[in-house]
C-alpha cells in the first residue's frame, strides 16, 4: 500500500526521526507491527542511507511459541540480509526479583535489551511498531488511570529513552539509556492499514495469543471498551488522538513556562532536597504551580513513572493555606515542609540548614553581659 509509505515516509521526516547515514535498532517481535515496520524501513534505507539491525527479546513467558517468534525473526533477518541480535530473558524470574508486574517487568527488560543493543552496534535510534491504534488504547489507558497532561499526550513519534525510566534489563541492572531515541515511524498508521500492507506484500507475521487474553487491562481497551464507544461516535479512535495532539502542544507551552520560572521560584537545589521561594511560588499561575510539585519530585525521584493526584493536590492546598511548620506527604519517601518565607520538598528527616547562619558546634557559650562574645 503506496499510502501506508507515504504516511511513513511523512512521519519520519515531519518528525525528524531519521538523519541520513544511521545505525538504527529495529525491535522485531514477529507480529505484524515489527514486520511491516522492519519492511517498510527496509525498503526507505536507500532512501535515508540507513544501516537496520534487528533485535528480539524471548520474554520467556510464552513456552514454546515464543521459541518459535524467536527462530522466525532470526531466520527472516537472515532472509532479508540484516543482521540480528536474538535473546532471551526470564521476565517472570526479573518480576519477582524486583517486585514488578508482568506487563511491567516486560516493558523493562524489553527497553532495556533494546538499549543493550544499540550500545553494542553504536546505534542512537531504536525503532519500535507502536501504531495509530495503540496510541488510542494508551492515552484512554492513560486516562483511565487519572493521568495529567503528560500522560494524555500518549506516545510521541520520539523520544528519548532516558525518560522512560528503566531500573531493569537482561541481567538485573539498570540500563545506560542516554543519548539513545526511541522512534516511532508507524504511529500515523492504523492496525487494518498494517494488516492489509503485510497481506499486499506477502508478509506472514506470526500471532500472539496472549494479544486476545482480556486479564491484560490493554486487551480489554481494546477487545471490550473501545468498540462499544465506537457505538457512541464511530470516529472515536481519531477523536482521540487529535485531542493528544492539541495536548501535546499545550504541554510543550507549559514546560517552557515553567522552565522559564524554574530559577526565580527556587532557591535552592540539589540531589537530594529543593527549597523554593515561598512567595514567588504563591505569585505563580495554579497550572505552573502543580507543573513545579510534578517536576520537583520527578527530579529527586527520577525513577518515579506515576505521580499521585492526590500528593500533588494535597501539597497544592497546604502551601496555599497552611502555616508555617506544616508538612505534607509525598511519594516515595519524600515529604513537604513549610517554611515562614520559603518551602522545601525533601527525603523525609532531611535538614535544611539555614544560609548564611552561625553554626555553634560547642555544647554552650558563656555570654559577656554587657559586652559582645565572639561565635566560634
Amino acid at each position: 500500500m503506496a499510502d501506508v509509505l507515504r504516511k511513513v515516509r511523512q512521519t519520519i521526516d515531519r518528525y525528524e526521526l531519521l538523519a541520513p547515514g544511521e545505525t538504527v535498532v529495529v525491535g522485531v517481535s514477529g507480529g505484524p507491527d515489527s514486520l511491516c515496520l522492519l519492511h517498510i524501513l527496509r525498503r526507505l534505507s536507500g532512501e535515508y542511507d540507513l544501516k537496520l539491525h534487528v533485535a528480539h527479546l524471548n520474554h520467556m513467558i510464552r513456552g514454546e511459541e515464543a521459541d518459535a517468534d524467536a527462530a522466525f525473526v532470526a531466520e527472516l533477518a537472515k532472509e532479508w540480509g540484516l543482521p540480528a541480535t536474538i535473546e532471551a530473558c526470564d521476565v517472570p524470574c526479573l518480576a519477582r526479583e524486583k517486585k514488578l508486574a508482568l506487563e511491567e517487568a516486560a516493558r523493562q527488560a524489553r527497553y532495556g535489551f533494546l538499549a543493550q543493543v544499540a550500545r553494542r552496534v553504536g546505534a542512537r535510534r531504536i525503532a519500535v511498531g507502536h501504531n495509530a491504534d495503540d496510541q488510542t488504547e494508551t492515552i484512554i489507558m492513560h486516562w483511565l488511570r487519572g493521568a495529567g497532561l503528560a500522560g494524555l499526550r500518549g506516545m510521541l513519534p520520539k523520544t528519548d529513552l532516558a525518560a522512560l525510566r528503566l531500573e531493569a534489563a537482561p541481567g538485573g541492572e539498570a540500563p545506560a539509556t542516554e543519548g539513545l531515541r526511541l522512534i516511532r515511524p508507524l504511529l500515523e498508521v492504523t492496525r487494518a492499514e498494517i494488516e492489509a500492507y503485510c497481506r499486499e506484500h506477502g508478509l506472514t507475521p506470526r500471532f500472539d495469543r496472549s494479544n486476545l487474553d482480556t486479564t491484560y487491562f490493554r486487551n480489554r481497551l481494546r477487545h471490550e471498551l473501545i468498540p462499544y464507544l465506537e457505538t457512541y461516535n464511530p470516529n472515536i479512535r481519531e477523536v482521540v488522538r487529535r485531542s493528544a495532539r492539541v495536548i501535546a502542544d499545550d504541554y510543550e507551552f507549559l514546560r517552557s513556562e515553567l522552565e522559564k520560572a524554574w530559577p526565580r521560584i527556587v532557591v535552592s537545589e540539589s540531589d537530594k532536597a529543593i527549597v523554593f521561594d515561598l512567595g514567588q511560588w504563591r505569585a505563580l499561575h495554579t497550572s505552573l504551580q502543580r507543573s513545579s510539585l510534578r517536576e520537583a519530585i520527578r527530579r529527586l525521584r527520577r525513577s518515579l513513572r506515576n505521580i499521585n493526584w492526590v500528593h500533588v493536590e494535597d501539597a497544592l492546598w497546604a502551601l496555599r493555606t497552611k502555616p508555617a511548620g506544616t508538612q505534607v506527604t509525598l511519594p516515595q519517601g519524600l515529604m513537604l515542609s513549610i517554611g515562614y518565607e520559603t518551602f522545601i520538598v525533601a527525603e523525609e528527616g532531611h535538614v535544611e540548614l539555614p544560609r548564611d547562619a552561625p553554626l555553634l558546634f560547642v555544647e554552650s557559650l558563656p555570654l559577656a553581659i554587657p559586652g559582645v562574645t565572639e561565635l566560634p
